[in-house]
C-alpha cells in the first residue's frame, strides 16, 4: 500500500461509503426519495416535465429517460419542485430528438426494490443510472423544442448500425447488436440463457473488455500509420468516449474508459502505468459521482476481474514462468489459461453472490471464445457500416462475425448438455466469501513456495526437478482453490422454512426441510407476467435449490399455476437446470383441460404426475403431507371448492394450506381439521373464506395472506383479518412485507418479511 497510495485511498473511500450506509448516517442504497414524489404517486394522473436524454427499447414498450425533471407547478402551490431522473414507459413509438423538453401525463411512482429473495433489484439497477422514478405514460407532448446535436447524432448512428445488422444478418442480429452497439432488446430469452450457461454473458454487454480491445486496436493502428504518440493517444481516447456515449455509458465501460485514458496518457507522456493504481483512481471517480455503484453487480464484477489480472495472475506466473516456454503457441495458450483462472478465482464469489450459479466449464468456454472477440467486434462494426451502403456488402463483412457467433452458440449448447454443466450454489454467506478469499491467498502463497525448488538459488538443479516442483505448486494451488469453490456451495444447518412469495395477486409457497427437501405449493399470478422466471426460479436459485421433490397444485386457476406452467415449459425446453420430481394435483372425476395441459408439460419436463384426494399421504425425506380435500373425486364442479387442502407435519409442527376453499367446504372438513401452528389463508383473505367455525377448529398461531397491494377484489377483506386477530392469530401480508418466511427452530418460530426485514419470535 505504501507503493500504491491510490489503492489505499480507494479502500478508505469504499470503507467510508459502506460504514456510512450501514450505520444510516449517509444512506446510499435506501436514500430517501423526494417527499413530494409520494404525494404525486397517490394521484391517478400526475404531470411532469423533463428533457429526453436516452431511449430504452423492450418487446412491449419503449422507455423514455428524462433528466432535469420537475413537477406541475399547480401540484405544489404554484412552485416548481425538482425531481430526480425518471423513466417513462410508453406503448406508442417515440423518436423525438435527444434534448427535447416534453410534458408527460400518467401514473407516477418510485421504482421499487425486490419483493422476494433472489429477485432482480430494479431499484438498484436504475439508481446506478441515477433514475429514481418511473411513470406509465398516458399522454406525451412536446413542451419545448431543443436538440443535443452530439448525443442525437450518436443515437442516430447507433440506430442506423442496428438496423443495418438486422437487414444483413437477421439470424445473428441479437448477439451482434448487443456486442457492438449495446442494443440488447433483440436478444431472446433463450439466447440469454444459453450464453449464461456457457459463462459468456459478458460478451453481449458493452463492458471493459470491449472498450479495451477497441481502444488499443485504434491506438496501435494509428501508431502504425505514423500518427505519432500524442495524436494517437488523443484520437483513440476521444473515439472511445464517443463509443461509450453511443452504447449507453454502462458503469463497467466507464471504468474501462477511465483506465484506458490513463494508459494512453501514460504512454503519451512517457510515464509508467500501474494497473491497480489506475483501477483505484477510476473506481474513486465513479463512487464519488454515484456511491450506489458499490453495490452493483456490473461494477463489482468488472473490478473483480481486473483485480484477478493485477493480483492473482502475477502469482500464477511465478509458479509457471512463461519465459521458459519456447514454443510461441504453447506459451500463448498457457498465458490465456492462467489469465482465465486468475479472473475466475478473483471474481467467482461475486458472481455466485449475484447470480447463484457456477458454470463449471466456464473457464474452458472463455478460453475458446475470448481470443476471437476482436474479430467479432471488428466484423460487427465494419459490417454494420458497410451495410449502410449496400446490404450485400454488409453480409460479406459480417460473415466472420456471424460464423463466430454461430460457433459460440454451438459451444454453449454442447457445454450445457454436459453432466454438471451448472451448479446451483445459492447465495453464500459473507463468512463464506471471506473464508474463500483467505483460502485463495493461502493457495497462492503455498503454490509459489512449492513451485520454487530449494536448490534453485544455490546451485543448478535438473530441469526435471524444477518442472516437478512447479507442477506440485500448481497442483496445490488448484487443490486449495477447488476447496474454496466447494465452500461457496455448502449450506450448513437448515431448519424447516415456509416462504410465501410475493407474486402479486396469486399464490406461491416454498417449503424447505432440514435434510434438503423442497416442495412448492402453487405458483402463479393474475396481474404479473413471468412470475416463474422472475420470482420463483430466482428464489430457488438463491437458496441453492436445484431439485424440487414435489409441486402441489391446489387447483388450476391462473393465479395459482401460471408460474409453474412456465417453469415446466422452461425445463422441457432446456432453459433451466432445475429438476422437478413430481407434480401433484387434486383427483377429480374427470381431469379438466388445464390439468391435462399441466400434466403434459410436467411429463415433457421429466416429472411424474399424481392425483390425490382426502386420506392420501405423501412422505418426504423428513416431512409428511396429508391430503384433507377434495373429500372424494366427482364432487361439485366448483374448481375452488375442489382445491387440494394439505396438512404439513414435521416433529410436532403443523401447517395447513387451503387453496381457495370457501366456508362451505370448510364446514365439510370440520371433522378432520386439526389444531395447527400455521395457516396459509384461503383465497387471498377473501371475506367468504376462513370463517369463525373453521378458525375455532384450527386455532392457528400464525397466518400468511398472499394478495397484491393493487388488487381490485378487496383482498384481504377487513372482516377476515378481524376474525384471525380475534382468534389470537398473528397475520402477515405479502402486499405489506413482500415475501414472508416462517422458520421453525426446535419449538420456537421466527417470522420475517423480506421487504420490511422485521422478525417476530413466538413460542
Amino acid at each position: 500500500m505504501v507503493r500504491r497510495p491510490m489503492c489505499l485511498l480507494c479502500l478508505l473511500l469504499i470503507a467510508g461509503i459502506w460504514l456510512g450506509d450501514w450505520t444510516g448516517l449517509v444512506p446510499v442504497r435506501n436514500a430517501p426519495a423526494n417527499p413530494y414524489a409520494a404525494q404525486m404517486a397517490d394521484q391517478e394522473q400526475a404531470v411532469i416535465y423533463g428533457r429526453i436524454y436516452q431511449y430504452q427499447y423492450s418487446e412491449n414498450s419503449i422507455g423514455i429517460c428524462l433528466r432535469d425533471v420537475f413537477s406541475n407547478p399547480q401540484f405544489s402551490g404554484n412552485s416548481i419542485i425538482s425531481l430526480e431522473r425518471t423513466i417513462v414507459y410508453m406503448q406508442e413509438e417515440c423518436s423525438l430528438p435527444l434534448g427535447t423538453w416534453v410534458q408527460v401525463k400518467g401514473k407516477f411512482q418510485e421504482i421499487e426494490g425486490p419483493r422476494n429473495p433472489g429477485e432482480f433489484d430494479s431499484r438498484l439497477y436504475y439508481r446506478v443510472k441515477k433514475i429514481y422514478y418511473r411513470m406509465k405514460g398516458q399522454e406525451l407532448t412536446v413542451y419545448k423544442k431543443d436538440t443535443w446535436h452530439l448525443q442525437e447524432g450518436l443515437r442516430q448512428i447507433r440506430e442506423s448500425l442496428v438496423h443495418s445488422v438486422q437487414e444483413a444478418a437477421p439470424d445473428q442480429a441479437g448477439i451482434l447488436c448487443a456486442m457492438t452497439a449495446g442494443e440488447k432488446s433483440l436478444l431472446g430469452q433463450e439466447e440469454k440463457n444459453l450464453l449464461s450457461a456457457g459463462a459468456v454473458s459478458h460478451m453481449v454487454s458493452i463492458s471493459g473488455m470491449h472498450v479495451s480491445l477497441l481502444g488499443m486496436m485504434v491506438f496501435y493502428g494509428l501508431l502504425r500509420l505514423g500518427a505519432g504518440l500524442l495524436p494517437s493517444s488523443g484520437v483513440s481516447a476521444g473515439m472511445m468516449i464517443l463509443y461509450g456515449m453511443m452504447t449507453g455509458e454502462s458503469v463497467s465501460a466507464m471504468r474501462a474508459l477511465g483506465m484506458f485514458g490513463l494508459a494512453v496518457a501514460a504512454k503519451a507522456v512517457g510515464r509508467s502505468y500501474d494497473l491497480l493504481s489506475a483501477l483505484s483512481l477510476s473506481v474513486m471517480i465513479l463512487l464519488l459521482d454515484n456511491p450506489v455503484c458499490l453495490y452493483y453487480s456490473g461494477f463489482l464484477l468488472s473490478c473483480g476481474c481486473i483485480c484477478g489480472v493485477g493480483l492473482v495472475l502475477p502469482r500464477l506466473e511465478e509458479m509457471l514462468p512463461l519465459k521458459q516456454i519456447q514454443q510461441r503457441v504453447l506459451k500463448k495458450l498457457v498465458q490465456t489459461c492462467m489469465m482465465g483462472i486468475a479472473v475466475q478465482a478473483a471474481a467467482l464469489p461475486l458472481s455466485v453472490w449475484f447470480f447463484y450459479e457456477i458454470p463449471m466449464y466456464g473457464i474452458f468456454v472463455n478460453l475458446l471464445v475470448v481470443p476471437t472477440l476482436t474479430v467479432v467486434l471488428v466484423s460487427g462494426l465494419l459490417g454494420a457500416a458497410a451495410g449502410l451502403w449496400q446490404v450485400w456488402a454488409g453480409r460479406i463483412v459480417l460473415f466472420p462475425g456471424c460464423l463466430l457467433t454461430e460457433y459460440y452458440q454451438f459451444l454453449c449448447k454442447f457445454v450445457k448438455n454436459l453432466p454438471g454443466a451448472v451448479v446451483t450454489a445459492g447465495r453464500p454467506g459473507l463468512w463464506q466469501i471471506v473464508l474463500y478469499y483467505g483460502i485463495l491467498i493461502l493457495a497462492l502463497y503455498l503454490g509459489k513456495r512449492l513451485s520454487v525448488h530449494p536448490a534453485d538459488k544455490q546451485s543448478p538443479v535438473s530441469a526435471g526437478k524444477k518442472t516437478a516442483a512447479r507442477l506440485s505448486g500448481a497442483a496445490v494451488f488448484l487443490l486449495f482453490w477447488c476447496a474454496g469453490v466447494w465452500l461457496l456451495c455448502i449450506h450448513p444447518g437448515r431448519n424447516l422454512e415456509i416462504t410465501c412469495l410475493d407474486v402479486g395477486q396469486g399464490d406461491g409457497a416454498v417449503i424447505c426441510t432440514p435434510q434438503g427437501g423442497c416442495y412448492l405449493v402453487d405458483g402463479g399470478s393474475s396481474n404479473r407476467q413471468n412470475v416463474g422466471q422472475y420470482q420463483i426460479l430466482p428464489f430457488l436459485k438463491s437458496k441453492g435449490i436445484s431439485c424440487v421433490d414435489g409441486v402441489f397444485i391446489s387447483h388450476t386457476d391462473e393465479d395459482h399455476v401460471s408460474g409453474l406452467a412456465e417453469i415446466f415449459q422452461m425445463i422441457g425446453d432446456g432453459q433451466t437446470s432445475l429438476d422437478i420430481q413430481y407434480l401433484v394435483m387434486p383427483r377429480l372425476k374427470e381431469p379438466d383441460v388445464k390439468q391435462q395441459e399441466l400434466a403434459a408439460l410436467a411429463e415433457k419436463a421429466g416429472a411424474g404426475v399424481a392425483y390425490l384426494q382426502a386420506g392420501d399421504c405423501v412422505r418426504g425425506r423428513d416431512i409428511r403431507w396429508e391430503v384433507l380435500s377434495p373429500l372424494a373425486a366427482g364432487q361439485s364442479g366448483d374448481v375452488n371448492e375442489n382445491s387440494l387442502v394439505l396438512l404439513l407435519e414435521k416433529d410436532g409442527f403443523r401447517g395447513l394450506f387451503t387453496g381457495d376453499i370457501g366456508e362451505q367446504q370448510e364446514r365439510k372438513l370440520d371433522a378432520v381439521l386439526p389444531d395447527c401452528d400455521f395457516l396459509k389463508t384461503a383465497h387471498h383473505g377473501s371475506r367468504y373464506s376462513t370463517g369463525e367455525q373453521f378458525l375455532a377448529r384450527v386455532l392457528p398461531e400464525i397466518a400468511f395472506v398472499s394478495a397484491s397491494g393493487t388488487n381490485t377484489y378487496g383482498h384481504p377483506h377487513p372482516d377476515t383479518l378481524r376474525r384471525l386477530e380475534k382468534n389470537g392469530c398473528r397475520v402477515f401480508l405479502t402486499k405489506d412485507s413482500g415475501a414472508v418466511t416462517l422458520e421453525v427452530r426446535d419449538r420456537s418460530v421466527a417470522v420475517g418479511g423480506f421487504a420490511q426485514e422485521s422478525r417476530v419470535w413466538t413460542k
